[in-house]
């Protein structure tokens, strides 16, 4: 139930400059993304909302071996090799889709 906005969003934004093009970084196995591919909108949201930050963190520890905010914010992500157990538990009241890609 966090709104960011995307205004907000783009005036706190640092971009910064990619040792890799995303291109090479997503043929890689996804198990590798985790340092590599970043959006830099996170730094600057989850310092204005710590609690999609601490989603993220959850969406690791629950197992992802890629997790990312989607675009400018708010919505989380995360990709496992296998399915959670019961996500409704880490996740209390928010909104949770599970699908194979």
């Amino acid at each position: 139930e966090i709104f960011v906005s995307t205004r907000e969003a783009f005036s706190l934004i640092t971009p910064a400059y990619p040792s890799k093009r995303i291109a090479e970084i997503i043929q890689r196995p996804v198990e590798e993304w985790k340092n590599n591919l970043v959006n830099d909108f996170e730094k600057s949201v989850f310092a204005q909302y710590p609690e999609i930050g601490n989603a993220k963190d959850k969406l690791y520890e629950a197992g992802a071996i890629y997790a990312s905010m989607s675009g400018s914010g708010s919505s989380l992500y995360g990709i496992f090799n296998a399915p959670v157990d019961k996500p409704e538990l880490i996740f209390p009241g928010y909104f949770i889709w599970q699908g194979k890609l």
